[in-house]
């Protein structure tokens, strides 16, 4: 594999696994939900778009850190 083509994947893979975990995270922890039962947002239940949102962050994660994996690997060069 060409140089530029395994550093883009490592870019680009790393870049969008950092955003997909943060977004994922953030779906999580849901600071911007209340609810009359509990005071922490994190105890309210989560709705099915939530869910589905968060859902896919985390494919997008591990498809992500799988590309920047590949891409790590694919400059290794080994000699027999």
């Amino acid at each position: 594999m060409r140089t530029r083509t395994s550093k883009a994947m490592i870019i680009g893979g790393t870049t969008f696994a950092i955003i997909s975990a943060v977004v994922s995270l953030i779906y999580f922890m849901q600071p911007w939900r209340t609810c009359p039962d509990d005071d922490a947002p994190a105890g309210c239940p989560m709705l099915p778009d939530d869910a589905a949102i968060m859902t896919a962050a985390l494919v997008v994660t591990l498809f992500a850190t799988a590309v920047a994996i590949a891409g790590a690997a694919s400059r290794r060069r080994i000699y027999f």
